[in-house]
Protein backbone atom coordinates (compact mmCIF):
# COMPACT_ATOMS: atom_id res chain seq x y z
CA UNK A 1 0.00 0.00 0.00
CA UNK A 2 1.75 3.19 -0.90
CA UNK A 3 -0.85 5.15 1.43
CA UNK A 4 -1.59 3.30 4.99
CA UNK A 5 -4.67 4.37 6.11
CA UNK A 6 -6.69 3.82 8.94
CA UNK A 7 -10.71 2.86 8.51
CA UNK A 8 -13.04 1.77 11.39
CA UNK A 9 -14.97 -0.46 9.47
CA UNK A 10 -14.52 -2.33 5.98
CA UNK A 11 -16.99 -4.82 4.12
CA UNK A 12 -15.41 -7.35 1.86
CA UNK A 13 -18.10 -8.26 -1.12
CA UNK A 14 -20.45 -5.29 -2.15
CA UNK A 15 -23.47 -7.70 -2.69
CA UNK A 16 -27.23 -7.18 -1.60
CA UNK A 17 -25.98 -8.03 2.53
CA UNK A 18 -22.97 -5.68 2.01
CA UNK A 19 -24.81 -2.80 0.96
CA UNK A 20 -27.38 -3.34 3.77
CA UNK A 21 -24.64 -3.79 6.41
CA UNK A 22 -22.57 -0.52 4.85
CA UNK A 23 -26.55 1.43 4.75
CA UNK A 24 -26.63 0.27 8.61
CA UNK A 25 -22.90 1.30 9.38
CA UNK A 26 -23.22 4.96 7.82
CA UNK A 27 -26.25 5.75 10.09
CA UNK A 28 -24.37 4.12 12.71
CA UNK A 29 -22.28 6.93 12.25
CA UNK A 30 -19.03 5.50 10.13
CA UNK A 31 -18.79 7.80 7.10
CA UNK A 32 -15.64 6.57 5.07
CA UNK A 33 -16.36 2.52 4.61
CA UNK A 34 -14.54 0.76 2.17
CA UNK A 35 -16.22 -1.50 0.10
CA UNK A 36 -13.97 -4.16 -1.78
CA UNK A 37 -15.26 -5.48 -4.75
CA UNK A 38 -13.87 -8.05 -6.97
CA UNK A 39 -15.88 -6.61 -10.36
CA UNK A 40 -13.93 -3.62 -12.43
CA UNK A 41 -17.53 -2.98 -13.77
CA UNK A 42 -19.56 -2.83 -9.89
CA UNK A 43 -16.49 -0.18 -9.36
CA UNK A 44 -17.11 2.14 -12.18
CA UNK A 45 -21.06 1.94 -11.95
CA UNK A 46 -21.28 2.75 -8.63
CA UNK A 47 -18.75 5.86 -8.75
CA UNK A 48 -20.83 6.72 -11.83
CA UNK A 49 -24.09 6.80 -9.69
CA UNK A 50 -22.02 8.94 -6.83
CA UNK A 51 -22.33 5.90 -4.02
CA UNK A 52 -24.62 3.22 -3.32
CA UNK A 53 -28.82 3.49 -3.56
CA UNK A 54 -30.41 1.35 -1.12
CA UNK A 55 -34.33 1.50 -1.18
CA UNK A 56 -36.04 0.93 2.00
CA UNK A 57 -39.44 0.60 2.06
CA UNK A 58 -40.49 3.84 0.10
CA UNK A 59 -37.36 6.01 0.50
CA UNK A 60 -34.20 5.93 -1.67
CA UNK A 61 -31.00 6.60 0.68
CA UNK A 62 -27.73 7.33 -1.57
CA UNK A 63 -24.23 5.77 0.62
CA UNK A 64 -21.40 7.69 -0.12
CA UNK A 65 -19.15 4.52 0.13
CA UNK A 66 -15.58 3.86 -1.19
CA UNK A 67 -15.71 1.22 -3.44
CA UNK A 68 -12.26 -0.60 -3.77
CA UNK A 69 -11.17 -3.71 -6.42
CA UNK A 70 -10.02 -6.23 -3.95
CA UNK A 71 -6.08 -6.67 -6.07
CA UNK A 72 -5.43 -2.84 -4.50
CA UNK A 73 -6.35 -2.67 -0.52
CA UNK A 74 -6.54 0.53 0.76
CA UNK A 75 -5.24 0.62 4.56
CA UNK A 76 -6.27 -1.43 7.65
CA UNK A 77 -9.43 -1.50 9.10
CA UNK A 78 -10.64 -2.30 12.59
CA UNK A 79 -13.60 -4.28 11.58
CA UNK A 80 -13.83 -6.04 8.64
CA UNK A 81 -17.18 -7.64 7.48
CA UNK A 82 -16.79 -10.38 5.29
CA UNK A 83 -20.25 -11.04 3.01
CA UNK A 84 -18.97 -12.70 -0.04
CA UNK A 85 -20.48 -16.32 -1.30
CA UNK A 86 -19.03 -19.17 0.85
CA UNK A 87 -17.07 -20.12 -2.24
CA UNK A 88 -15.28 -17.15 -2.44
CA UNK A 89 -13.87 -16.69 0.81
CA UNK A 90 -10.94 -18.53 0.13
CA UNK A 91 -9.81 -16.31 -2.15
CA UNK A 92 -10.22 -13.32 0.10
CA UNK A 93 -7.67 -14.72 2.56
CA UNK A 94 -4.80 -12.69 1.39
CA UNK A 95 -6.79 -9.68 1.29
CA UNK A 96 -8.05 -9.98 4.70
CA UNK A 97 -4.51 -10.20 5.49
CA UNK A 98 -3.65 -7.15 4.28
CA UNK A 99 -6.15 -5.06 5.41
CA UNK A 100 -6.41 -5.94 9.21
CA UNK A 101 -3.84 -6.54 11.96
CA UNK A 102 -3.69 -8.25 15.42
CA UNK A 103 -6.38 -5.92 17.01
CA UNK A 104 -8.72 -6.29 14.13
CA UNK A 105 -11.65 -7.87 14.28
CA UNK A 106 -13.21 -9.99 11.22
CA UNK A 107 -16.84 -11.57 10.91
CA UNK A 108 -17.95 -13.67 8.59
CA UNK A 109 -21.57 -13.91 7.22
CA UNK A 110 -21.33 -16.42 4.65
CA UNK A 111 -24.32 -19.18 4.37
CA UNK A 112 -24.02 -22.61 5.97
CA UNK A 113 -20.86 -23.96 7.56
CA UNK A 114 -17.15 -24.07 6.21
CA UNK A 115 -16.49 -20.85 5.60
CA UNK A 116 -15.78 -19.99 9.55
CA UNK A 117 -13.78 -22.84 9.91
CA UNK A 118 -11.74 -22.00 7.67
CA UNK A 119 -10.93 -18.31 7.95
CA UNK A 120 -10.31 -19.14 11.72
CA UNK A 121 -7.97 -22.09 10.21
CA UNK A 122 -6.08 -19.60 8.21
CA UNK A 123 -6.16 -16.25 10.00
CA UNK A 124 -4.90 -17.41 13.89
CA UNK A 125 -3.43 -13.88 14.54
CA UNK A 126 -6.60 -11.99 14.47
CA UNK A 127 -10.12 -11.51 16.27
CA UNK A 128 -12.33 -13.90 14.16
CA UNK A 129 -16.33 -14.04 14.62
CA UNK A 130 -19.09 -15.88 12.86
CA UNK A 131 -22.96 -14.19 12.14
CA UNK A 132 -25.95 -15.24 10.81
CA UNK A 133 -28.44 -13.14 9.17
CA UNK A 134 -31.89 -12.32 8.68
CA UNK A 135 -32.45 -9.70 6.47
CA UNK A 136 -34.18 -10.16 2.80
CA UNK A 137 -31.99 -8.01 0.56
CA UNK A 138 -32.01 -7.85 -3.69
CA UNK A 139 -29.33 -6.47 -5.54
CA UNK A 140 -31.13 -4.88 -8.68
CA UNK A 141 -28.11 -4.26 -10.46
CA UNK A 142 -24.70 -2.91 -9.50
CA UNK A 143 -25.36 0.32 -7.55
CA UNK A 144 -28.77 -0.41 -6.74
CA UNK A 145 -30.09 -2.40 -3.68
CA UNK A 146 -33.54 -2.87 -2.06
CA UNK A 147 -33.95 -3.66 1.07
CA UNK A 148 -37.08 -6.02 1.88
CA UNK A 149 -37.38 -6.64 5.18
CA UNK A 150 -35.75 -7.96 8.55
CA UNK A 151 -32.55 -6.73 10.47
CA UNK A 152 -31.39 -9.02 12.68
CA UNK A 153 -27.98 -9.70 12.62
CA UNK A 154 -26.80 -12.50 15.41
CA UNK A 155 -22.59 -12.48 15.72
CA UNK A 156 -20.20 -14.31 18.06
CA UNK A 157 -17.08 -16.36 18.33
CA UNK A 158 -16.37 -19.51 18.69
CA UNK A 159 -12.69 -18.79 20.33
CA UNK A 160 -13.35 -16.69 23.47
CA UNK A 161 -15.58 -13.57 23.77
CA UNK A 162 -14.17 -10.10 22.85
CA UNK A 163 -15.59 -6.65 23.66
CA UNK A 164 -14.54 -5.67 19.96
CA UNK A 165 -18.09 -7.38 18.91
CA UNK A 166 -20.07 -5.38 21.45
CA UNK A 167 -18.25 -1.96 19.79
CA UNK A 168 -19.84 -3.41 16.35
CA UNK A 169 -23.24 -4.21 18.01
CA UNK A 170 -23.33 -0.11 19.45
CA UNK A 171 -22.11 0.96 15.71
CA UNK A 172 -24.60 -1.34 13.44
CA UNK A 173 -27.74 -0.70 16.51
CA UNK A 174 -27.10 2.91 16.29
CA UNK A 175 -27.85 2.79 13.06
CA UNK A 176 -31.03 0.90 13.08
CA UNK A 177 -29.95 -2.84 12.45
CA UNK A 178 -30.82 -5.52 15.34
CA UNK A 179 -27.63 -6.63 15.86
CA UNK A 180 -27.01 -9.44 18.82
CA UNK A 181 -24.04 -11.33 20.68
CA UNK A 182 -24.30 -14.29 21.69
CA UNK A 183 -21.79 -16.61 23.55
CA UNK A 184 -23.49 -19.79 21.53
CA UNK A 185 -23.22 -19.08 17.94
CA UNK A 186 -23.21 -22.47 16.48
CA UNK A 187 -26.39 -22.91 17.80
CA UNK A 188 -28.01 -20.03 15.81
CA UNK A 189 -25.38 -21.17 12.84
CA UNK A 190 -27.91 -24.08 12.62
CA UNK A 191 -31.11 -22.51 13.41
CA UNK A 192 -29.92 -20.61 10.13
CA UNK A 193 -28.95 -23.30 8.25
CA UNK A 194 -32.37 -24.65 8.47
CA UNK A 195 -33.92 -21.83 7.17
CA UNK A 196 -31.47 -22.03 4.35
CA UNK A 197 -32.12 -25.00 3.70
CA UNK A 198 -35.08 -25.05 3.23
CA UNK A 199 -36.07 -21.07 1.96
CA UNK A 200 -33.19 -21.29 -0.58
CA UNK A 201 -33.32 -24.36 -2.52
CA UNK A 202 -36.87 -24.46 -2.83
CA UNK A 203 -36.98 -20.63 -3.92
CA UNK A 204 -34.08 -21.23 -6.76
CA UNK A 205 -36.06 -24.81 -8.10
CA UNK A 206 -38.55 -23.10 -8.54
CA UNK A 207 -37.40 -19.67 -9.52
CA UNK A 208 -39.92 -17.89 -6.53
CA UNK A 209 -40.31 -15.54 -4.00
CA UNK A 210 -39.88 -16.38 -0.65
CA UNK A 211 -43.72 -16.97 -0.24
CA UNK A 212 -43.32 -20.17 -1.83
CA UNK A 213 -42.56 -22.32 1.32
CA UNK A 214 -45.90 -21.42 3.01
CA UNK A 215 -47.35 -23.23 0.26
CA UNK A 216 -48.90 -27.09 0.50
CA UNK A 217 -45.94 -28.76 -0.81
CA UNK A 218 -43.88 -25.77 0.24
CA UNK A 219 -44.62 -27.12 4.26
CA UNK A 220 -44.57 -30.67 2.93
CA UNK A 221 -40.38 -30.34 1.78
CA UNK A 222 -39.74 -27.85 4.88
CA UNK A 223 -40.91 -30.82 6.75
CA UNK A 224 -38.71 -33.32 5.25
CA UNK A 225 -35.55 -31.36 5.28
CA UNK A 226 -35.44 -29.98 8.88
CA UNK A 227 -35.95 -34.08 9.83
CA UNK A 228 -32.61 -35.06 8.40
CA UNK A 229 -31.13 -31.01 9.73
CA UNK A 230 -32.10 -32.06 13.29
CA UNK A 231 -29.92 -35.67 12.96
CA UNK A 232 -27.09 -33.90 11.72
CA UNK A 233 -27.24 -31.83 14.35
CA UNK A 234 -27.19 -33.95 16.38
CA UNK A 235 -23.83 -35.22 15.36
CA UNK A 236 -23.01 -31.83 16.69
CA UNK A 237 -23.95 -31.93 19.86
CA UNK A 238 -27.03 -30.08 19.17
CA UNK A 239 -30.64 -31.06 19.78
CA UNK A 240 -33.09 -28.72 17.74
CA UNK A 241 -36.38 -28.03 18.11
CA UNK A 242 -39.08 -29.21 15.08
CA UNK A 243 -41.54 -27.08 15.84
CA UNK A 244 -39.57 -24.08 16.72
CA UNK A 245 -37.66 -24.62 13.88
CA UNK A 246 -39.98 -24.77 11.23
CA UNK A 247 -42.12 -21.87 13.27
CA UNK A 248 -39.18 -19.77 12.89
CA UNK A 249 -38.57 -20.85 9.43
CA UNK A 250 -42.33 -19.61 8.14
CA UNK A 251 -42.43 -17.00 10.10
CA UNK A 252 -39.06 -16.01 8.29
CA UNK A 253 -40.54 -16.89 4.79
CA UNK A 254 -43.99 -15.00 5.64
CA UNK A 255 -41.85 -11.63 6.28
CA UNK A 256 -39.46 -11.75 3.26
CA UNK A 257 -42.41 -13.21 1.39
CA UNK A 258 -41.66 -10.35 -1.38
CA UNK A 259 -38.38 -11.32 -1.23
CA UNK A 260 -36.42 -13.74 -4.01
CA UNK A 261 -33.54 -15.70 -1.80
CA UNK A 262 -29.68 -15.36 -2.20
CA UNK A 263 -30.07 -19.00 -4.20
CA UNK A 264 -32.68 -18.05 -6.38
CA UNK A 265 -31.01 -14.76 -7.56
CA UNK A 266 -28.09 -16.71 -8.21
CA UNK A 267 -29.91 -19.32 -10.35
CA UNK A 268 -31.51 -16.18 -12.07
CA UNK A 269 -28.80 -14.13 -12.74
CA UNK A 270 -26.75 -17.55 -14.09
CA UNK A 271 -24.08 -17.68 -11.20
CA UNK A 272 -22.94 -20.72 -8.50
CA UNK A 273 -24.92 -21.50 -5.35
CA UNK A 274 -23.85 -22.00 -2.24
CA UNK A 275 -25.85 -25.72 -2.16
CA UNK A 276 -23.06 -27.47 -1.10
CA UNK A 277 -22.35 -25.84 2.13
CA UNK A 278 -26.06 -25.98 2.79
CA UNK A 279 -28.09 -29.01 1.87
CA UNK A 280 -25.08 -30.81 1.03
CA UNK A 281 -23.17 -30.36 4.43
CA UNK A 282 -26.73 -31.81 5.68
CA UNK A 283 -26.74 -34.84 3.05
CA UNK A 284 -22.78 -35.91 4.07
CA UNK A 285 -24.05 -36.46 8.05
CA UNK A 286 -27.17 -38.15 7.09
CA UNK A 287 -26.39 -41.03 4.45
CA UNK A 288 -27.15 -42.04 0.82
CA UNK A 289 -30.96 -41.06 -0.43
CA UNK A 290 -31.38 -38.14 1.85
CA UNK A 291 -33.89 -35.32 0.55
CA UNK A 292 -31.35 -32.88 1.02
CA UNK A 293 -28.62 -35.01 -1.35
CA UNK A 294 -31.39 -34.71 -3.84
CA UNK A 295 -32.12 -31.36 -3.25
CA UNK A 296 -28.77 -30.69 -3.44
CA UNK A 297 -28.61 -32.54 -7.12
CA UNK A 298 -31.09 -30.75 -8.31
CA UNK A 299 -30.00 -27.30 -7.76
CA UNK A 300 -26.51 -28.48 -9.69
CA UNK A 301 -28.70 -29.87 -12.27
CA UNK A 302 -30.11 -26.30 -12.92
CA UNK A 303 -26.63 -24.39 -12.32
CA UNK A 304 -25.02 -26.53 -15.43
CA UNK A 305 -28.32 -25.98 -17.43
CA UNK A 306 -28.27 -22.17 -16.74
CA UNK A 307 -24.23 -22.42 -17.53
CA UNK A 308 -24.73 -24.09 -20.76
CA UNK A 309 -27.96 -22.06 -22.00
CA UNK A 310 -27.21 -18.48 -20.90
Amino acid sequence: MDTLQYYDLCIVGGGSIGGIIAYYSFRGGITSIPVYYRSIESIEAIMKNGGLTIKYGDKEYLLPIIPVHHSKPIGKCRFVINTVKAYHVKDTINLMHKITDEDSLILMLQNGFGSLELVEEKMLNRYVAGGVVFIGAERINRYYILHHGGRTIIAGRRKGFTAKLLELMNILNRGGCDFRVTSNIDLYRWIKLGVNAVINPLTAITRSKNKIVLTQYGRILAEKIIDELIIAAEKYGFKLDKKKLLTTIFRGAKNTSENYSSMAQDIMNNKPTEIDYINGFIAKHVGEKSVNEVITLIVHLIEESYMKNH
